[in-house]
């Protein structure tokens, strides 16, 4: 978030490419906008538009207006997290992206040859290790 132009209006810039655009929260989300900010709280390097809906799913408060980079990066069914740091990504339901050798090893005997698992299921085996998994909606 750059700046911030109403109340529900703000301008995002990608610092990356100087890409900035006006965005404004979804009507369907300014309840959760205004009332919810777990998700920062966990994850101090959350993206401030992220809010966790009453389903547990977590969703994209300015959908509509992200940025590239925004769409670009929600190309994964969830994030892997250790100690405040990203060290994977899951792409489609059981495709792990990481150079975490152990966290390799969990995955492919507790999720890939059991791909029928809960997301409930891979969270709590994942905990068990040390590891935090962040879901997107939209499997």
């Amino acid at each position: 978030m750059d700046r911030q132009i109403s109340k529900y209006g703000f301008y995002i810039k990608n610092e990356v490419v100087g890409e900035t655009k006006a965005v404004l929260v979804t009507p369907e989300y300014r309840d959760i906008f205004d009332n919810d900010h777990s998700i920062q709280d966990e994850h101090t390097s959350a993206c401030f538009f992220v809010r966790k809906r009453a389903d547990g799913k977590y969703v994209c408060t300015v959908h509509p207006g992200r940025l590239f980079i925004c769409k670009d990066y929600h190309c994964c069914a969830a994030r892997i997290s250790k100690n405040g740091e990203e060290v994977a990504r899951v792409k489609g339901k059981v495709s792990l992206v990481t150079q975490d050798e152990d966290l390799k090893n969990i995955w492919l005997d507790g999720v890939q040859k059991q791909p029928d698992r809960s997301r409930e299921e891979i969270t709590a085996l994942l905990r068990g290790h040390g590891y935090s998994v962040l879901f997107y909606d939209g499997e």
